[in-house]
């Protein structure tokens, strides 16, 4: 029989597991770093390439081998750069038309030591196509020294200081074995874009950078014996930020440094501004849930100490009001539109709520009753029978009242009348004014360019923009 947990008693349980789990990251990490040291050879990454597609095409520059993963098989040998086309299909896979079963996937294995080139962009290592649910994962089985060749020139310019490359090496090879579990589950270490960090294979080399990682190979930076996650980012805008103020949870080698470097070398977006209308964010805002017939006011809410905006408030229709994280607010509209959270904003035109007074004339007679217009013989002419009160009141009428068909100028007084008016002051916009690109976070590059254009070498970069790591040769 189950019984049912106490609130408090749930609690409990979930802080052990996260707890747990955060103790098992870390041995892992140990794991790792024992491995790393005792082999003294590049670790193997798993970079996811392409996710969840029905279809690909593969070729090898010399040709290449096909396996089946469970049986190790050999399903297909081709001689030549033919491309080959695979389907997934719920059985197993069709290459050029024929069907093949397996239940996990096939690999492909470049013969003399080529390239296999998935759609239009060549790989070093092999390249493993998994099956699931009837869709194909392609996945770069790849040394990790060889995967950075395909990292740095999509990261940073080749044209950059030599100090720079190198800087931009270990800050990406220690964010590779730092990140090295975060897409466990998946069948894959990282992937191959921003959400790791950008990869593009061997067609995206370049002499500059591979000399940076053969320089560096192996250095990765540390903190207090593990590798640390060494986050970077284009143009911190004149400060970097810490990293609770973007992701939440303090990291000490993480803090909010100076940084004037960029002027130095003026980045092609060190300012910048973008000018959002209110029909494309709600129309944004719509698609995620949000629904607002129009919007009132976009206001700033709460900035951290460095002056990058943590929250923005959108005021719409009945009082209605959203808070977004300045993050999700990137997302929402786009990271290379918004490109930092470091802003100013103004709103343009739009509705505006008006209270007017209405003066309004009533004429009210003074004597609104018939019978007060006609002469007292006209009255007694009646063919009626007249009650005692109105002979009487017809006996007391004075002298000087107004003859028939005369009557007196009405009164006239006035009623306010309050009405809301919504007026509208045209297209309503909010124009965004900023500084620097990306979160903000650890590493500038062009933070980078500019300390190595002062005469700084790479562990002088590193160590100014990751507070208290050290340098170590991991293999």
């Amino acid at each position: 029989m189950v019984q049912s947990l106490s609130h408090s008693k749930l609690n409990a349980i979930a802080k052990l597991a996260k707890r747990s789990l955060k103790y098992i990251s870390i041995v892992l990490s140990i794991l790792l770093l024992i491995s790393l040291k005792a082999t003294a050879t590049s670790p193997v990454l798993r970079v996811g390439l392409l996710i969840d597609y029905k279809e690909i095409n593969i070729k090898g520059d010399k040709g290449l081998k096909i396996f089946e993963l469970s049986s190790g098989e050999n399903l297909l040998i081709l001689r030549d750069n033919k491309p080959l086309k695979i389907i997934a299909e719920p059985q197993g896979v069709i290459i050029n038309n024929q069907s093949f079963k397996t239940d996990k996937g096939i690999k492909a294995i470049p013969i003399d030591g080529g390239l296999l080139q998935v759609g239009d962009i060549k790989y070093r290592g092999d390249i493993e196509i998994k099956l699931d649910k009837s869709l194909l994962k392609v996945i770069n089985i790849i040394e990790l020294e060889k995967y950075l060749y395909g990292v740095l020139k999509k990261e940073i310019s080749p044209d950059w200081p030599a100090e720079v490359l190198k800087a931009q090496a270990i800050a990406a090879r220690t964010f590779a074995i730092s990140n090295m579990n975060k897409y466990i589950n998946e069948g894959y270490n990282i992937c191959a874009t921003s959400n790791s960090q950008e990869y593009g294979g061997a067609t995206f080399e370049h002499p500059s950078t591979n000399k940076a990682v053969n320089e560096t190979a192996g250095i990765v930076a540390i903190y207090e014996g593990m590798p640390i996650n060494s986050v970077y980012h284009s143009d911190s805008g004149g400060y970097t930020e810490n990293c609770e103020d973007v992701w939440g949870g303090y990291i000490p080698y993480l803090r909010s440094v100076p940084s004037e470097y960029e002027e130095i070398v003026s980045p092609p977006n060190h300012e910048w501004s973008y000018s959002l209308t209110e029909k494309d964010l709600l129309s944004k805002l719509s698609m995620n849930g949000w629904k607002l017939k129009y919007i009132e006011d976009v206001v700033i809410g709460d900035k951290t100490e460095a002056g990058r905006v943590k929250s923005i408030d959108i005021f719409g229709d009945g009082g209605n009001k959203i808070t977004l994280k300045t993050n999700d607010l990137r997302l929402l509209i786009g990271p290379n539109l918004i490109r930092s959270s470091l802003f100013t904003l103004k709103t343009e035109g739009g509705r505006k709520e008006e209270y007017v007074t209405e003066i309004v004339n009533i004429e009210i007679p003074k004597n609104s009753k018939e019978s007060s217009t006609k002469s007292v013989s006209d009255i007694l002419k009646e063919e009626r029978d007249f009650s005692i009160k109105e002979l009487i009141e017809l006996l007391n009428r004075p002298k000087n009242f107004p003859d028939p068909g005369v009557t007196e100028k009405p009164k006239t007084i006035e009623k306010q009348i309050e009405k809301q008016i919504v007026s509208t002051k045209g297209d309503f916009t909010i124009v965004f004014n900023g500084k620097g690109s990306g979160h903000g976070v650890g590493l500038s590059q062009w933070g980078a360019y500019g300390m190595a254009k002062q005469g700084f070498n790479y562990e002088e970069i590193l160590k100014y923009y990751y507070q208290g790591i050290e340098l170590k040769v991991l293999y």
